[in-house]
């Protein structure tokens, strides 16, 4: 997935999927840099490598 794409979730809650892999993140996209998206979650940051994202859904976030 091309980084200028990603780069429209910036700040955005979001679930990111690896599809087939069977990963999914959870969170804010806080960050993008080369290949690798940062995601905050509620137990932390993770690091999702963009080659591998299948699917970034938006989602409201609910406090």
């Amino acid at each position: 997935m091309a980084n200028d794409l990603i780069k429209k979730y910036l700040g955005k809650n979001c679930i990111v999927s690896t599809g087939s892999f069977g990963t999914s993140v959870d969170g804010k996209i806080v960050a993008i840099e080369d290949n690798w998206i940062e995601i905050t979650t509620k137990k932390g940051a993770r690091l999702v490598n963009a080659d591998f994202v299948a699917v970034i859904t938006e989602k409201e976030w609910i406090a």
